[in-house]
């Protein structure tokens, strides 16, 4: 199977520079650039071949997108199969535990903080025979030495039955525990989250929870001798969402902060419509190049229904909710926020973005543009960062925050990159380990911004000459047309 890695993940984008402190937090672009970079936060290791390998992180103040690189002086362009991908992000206790993946499992630990330069160290490979998922997590163990487990979990054969993964800093094993996922009565097979999961969350208090955006999340205590698999449902889906068409992350997203598990949704509003089917003679004049195949696969005209149902776009709104990390607290109504609602009347922001001005309503509006994505800040506020472009495939785009409280955007950044050609549906994570950082000088002459924290990180890495764990990074984005202004995908014939 051959492996192609696009030329614009050799090129980093520059990254507009953060203040004198790093942030509290970050949106972290999930997948790396293979390219060289030094700084101050910059750690090295050796892979199991013997080789050295670096990353780096070039972070900037949300909602602009931070990014990191992996180099090595002994790695060659040809040596990656893939780049690597983020998988875990969360503050637990002092440290801040993220995870990010490149292929074959081999991990490695990213700890900063306490002062001293951060460092990077190998973990080793799961037991023969085992899986690797893109949604592992690391806790730190409470006794303040730098120790940590790190946890994987898996449907084996049925809905209910799992296999647990946890490796310990202390003994240097991997430990396998089946589990039997307990649910409440009445729930349906329907209703449990399938082999693909989302995301995983830490939850505080060595309980982790893995996230099937669409069902639910799979929670259970991975310091427990014992652990129990237990489901929390996360809120039915809006209308729009139903048929699950797009992936679950271009719609909703869920974080935990301080205890409380968060949860926001974007709703689609359609109004289907009936509209004639378009002439053969329309359809050629719509493509630039017309391959063979198509014109062979149309069927005659006659034969053809003349209407069809077209869905149009008639605007979004964001729904968010709230619940206790136990599992028998209940989902609290947050905010209900309808795009018309949204204040847009920074003058700066109309600057940077003139496509804000819509002239039917005499100001700036979020009408013609694409946006989607919605994303939590790991802080304890009500702002829900978007991504929004003038046109779907543009590959520049906007960050956009907006403070569901006040109704208004807050900030708007630009975003110039191939990479958001699509809106891709696993671009973005919101981390917190930047924090931590704060304990590494911003500068090797900078020795001031000593915090007493660390940052824990995981690795693991893909080269051509290793066996590949195949996975895949795209999902399809047909359905998620989210320009209020722009017709919907859906269509069906009338007869």
């Amino acid at each position: 199977m051959g492996w192609s890695i696009p030329a614009s993940s050799f090129q980093p984008p520059a990254v507009i520079r953060a203040g004198a402190r790093y942030a509290p937090s970050v949106l972290l672009d999930r997948k790396a650039y293979l390219a060289v970079r030094d700084n101050a936060t910059t750690a090295e290791a050796l892979t199991s071949t013997g080789r050295t390998v670096k990353i780096t992180f070039c972070l900037a103040d949300p909602p602009a997108i931070s990014h990191f690189c992996v180099h090595g002086p002994e790695f060659r362009r040809g040596d990656f199969a893939s780049e690597p991908l983020v998988v875990f992000s969360a503050k637990v206790c002092c440290p801040s535990p993220f995870a990010f993946t490149v292929a074959r499992p081999e991990y490695f630990v990213y700890k900063a903080g306490r002062g001293k330069p951060p460092s990077l160290t190998r973990i080793p490979r799961t037991p023969p025979g085992t899986a690797n998922s893109l949604h592992k997590c690391v806790l730190p163990f409470d006794d303040d030495d730098g120790g940590f487990l790190m946890a994987d979990l898996f449907m084996t054969k049925l809905r209910s039955d799992y296999q647990l993964q946890v490796f310990s800093s202390k003994t240097g094993k991997w430990t396998i525990t089946p589990l039997r996922l307990q649910t409440s009565p009445g729930v349906r097979e329907e209703d449990l989250p399938g082999p693909r999961l989302d995301k995983a969350i830490a939850l505080g208090g060595g309980a982790v929870g893995w996230v099937d955006l669409w069902r639910g999340i799979l929670t259970c205590n991975v310091f427990d001798k014992n652990p129990v698999l237990n489901l929390i449902p996360i809120p039915k889906l809006a209308y729009s969402n139903e048929e699950r068409r797009a992936a679950p992350r271009l719609v909703r997203d869920i974080t935990c902060c301080n205890g409380r598990i968060k949860f926001v949704e974007q709703e689609l509003r359609f109004k289907v419509s009936i509209i004639p089917r378009k002439t053969l003679e329309d359809n050629v004049d719509s493509f630039d190049i017309i391959f063979d195949p198509r014109p062979l696969s149309h069927k005659e005209e006659d034969d053809r229904a003349k209407l069809v149902l077209a869905a149009v776009c008639l605007g979004w709104k964001l729904r968010t909710c709230d619940r206790h990390t136990t599992r028998n607290d209940d989902w609290h109504k947050g905010h209900t926020v309808d795009m018309d609602a949204i204040s847009v009347d920074n003058p700066d922001h109309a600057r940077l973005l003139p496509q804000l001005w819509d002239a039917q309503a005499g100001k700036s509006t979020l009408w013609d543009l694409s946006s989607t994505y919605p994303t939590l800040g790991i802080d304890d506020d009500d702002i829900v960062y978007m991504m929004t472009k003038v046109k779907f495939h543009d590959n520049k785009a906007w960050m956009i925050g907006v403070d569901l409280a006040k109704r208004a955007v807050e900030v708007l950044i630009p975003v110039s990159s191939e990479r958001v050609g699509n809106f891709k549906p696993d671009m973005i994570l919101a981390c917190e380990f930047s924090e931590y950082l704060n304990a590494t000088a911003r500068s090797c002459n900078d020795a001031t911004n000593v915090h007493q924290m660390r940052c824990i990180i995981v690795i693991f890495h893909r080269t051509v000459s290793e066996n590949i764990m195949v996975h895949c990074d795209h999902l399809s984005l047909e359905t998620c047309t989210v320009c209020p202004r722009l017709n919907g995908k859906y269509e069906a014939s009338i007869d």
